[in-house]
């Protein structure tokens, strides 16, 4: 299935209508609107992420293409596996939340981003997709405000550079090789 940007092949509280399926191209976001009706931003899915509930029944969050995109329908299997897989990433999102203050949570999460999307470049990885404070806020769970300093910090502190608008360069740390 192809899916154009701003398309929303899955909504929250709804089953997934012909789901459950694997990210083949493009990315997505996955959120969800909470009680305060404000959305919180929960991951961005990639090739070979799920998309869906494994189940069939109503799913938890919302999943909106933020690039052109394709969907390959799986077994219950293999769907169960690439939960299990998303679960892992949210168990640790929570933890991040309870543990980490907000410029290490926007660090991790640009990590994370640069690892499973990024590109090599000289002095880095580039996440190749933009990421509006708004947005970089909602992963790290806090505000676009709270967002800016920490950004603010890690440029300052040489860790992270903005590279054209709203795309970051997270910058690997030399090794130490003996």
């Amino acid at each position: 299935m192809v899916v154009r940007p701003g398309r929303t092949p899955v909504l929250q509280g709804e089953p997934a209508d012909g789901g459950p399926w694997v990210v083949e191209a493009g990315v997505f976001s996955a959120w969800l609107v909470g009680d305060d009706h404000r959305p919180l931003w929960l991951d961005l899915l990639g090739p070979g992420d799920g998309v869906g509930p494994s189940s069939g029944g109503p799913s938890p969050w919302t999943v909106t293409a933020l690039s052109p995109a394709r969907l390959r329908c799986i077994g219950p299997g293999r769907a169960a596996q690439l939960a299990d897989a998303r679960q892992a990433r949210l168990a640790a999102f929570a933890a991040d939340l309870a543990s980490l203050d907000v410029t290490s949570r926007v660090e991790r999460r640009l990590t994370d981003l640069a690892r499973r999307f990024g590109r090599a470049v000289p002095d880095g990885v580039m996440i190749p997709m933009r990421l509006p404070q708004e947005q970089l806020g909602a992963l790290a769970g806090t505000s676009r405000e709270s967002a800016n300093r920490a950004l603010q910090r890690l440029m300052a502190a040489g860790r992270v550079s903005c590279v054209r608008r709203c795309r970051y360069v997270v910058h690997q740390p030399l090794r130490v090789v003996s």
